[in-house]
């Protein structure tokens, strides 16, 4: 079981390292710092994820398809920003 999981973090790790998901990273990060200008935390998360969701959704119907490793990126970039925003000082970020 333990092989099982190690291989599948590694593969999980070159995913990250593809171009398209820096970009959903990136995308998600910056959308969600934004998004925290406006609302807490907890609704920018959600508000870019369903965003995030959106788009895998369309891209299934009309584009490259539906991945999950798009979603994991967009997460991972949200999360990063949110914690980010937490260790930043003053008041910029609804809390």
């Amino acid at each position: 079981m333990n092989t099982g999981l190690s291989h599948a973090c590694r593969a999980f790790n070159a995913k990250l390292h593809e171009e398209d998901k820096r970009l959903h990273m990136l995308w998600s990060f910056w959308l969600t710092l934004a998004a925290m200008i406006l609302w807490p935390p907890a609704w920018a998360f959600m508000g870019v994820f369903l965003l995030g969701l959106a788009k895998e959704c369309w891209d299934s119907r009309f584009g490259s398809g539906f991945c999950l490793f798009d979603i994991s990126a967009n997460i991972l970039g949200s999360l990063c920003a949110i914690s980010i925003a937490g260790v930043l000082p003053g008041m910029l970020f609804v809390a």
